[in-house]
């Protein structure tokens, strides 16, 4: 994936360096890596626990992972203590 592209002169090496390279962007997508899917559910779900705005992920973000980021942003809501 991270080769350098072939030689300016053959186009054909070039078109499957290319059309590699997509496929293999796409198949780590957050639908299809759970790396991914992780990290951006944790980062939406913070977010949208700092702008108490949790109602609106799914508004924008797909359905699995509005559904984690929605459980990152309730795990975060930590009870406090009430001072004594």
């Amino acid at each position: 994936m991270g080769d350098p592209a072939p030689d300016s002169d053959d186009r054909c090496a070039r078109s499957r360096h290319a059309r590699g390279r997509r496929r293999a962007e796409e198949a780590l997508t957050p639908e299809t890596d759970p790396q991914k899917l992780l990290t951006e559910a944790c980062l939406h779900g913070l977010m949208a626990k700092l702008c108490d705005d949790v109602d609106a992920l799914d508004s924008y973000l797909p359905p699995r992972i509005a559904q984690m980021a929605r459980k990152v942003a309730d795990a975060l809501e930590v009870p406090q203590p009430a001072p004594a």
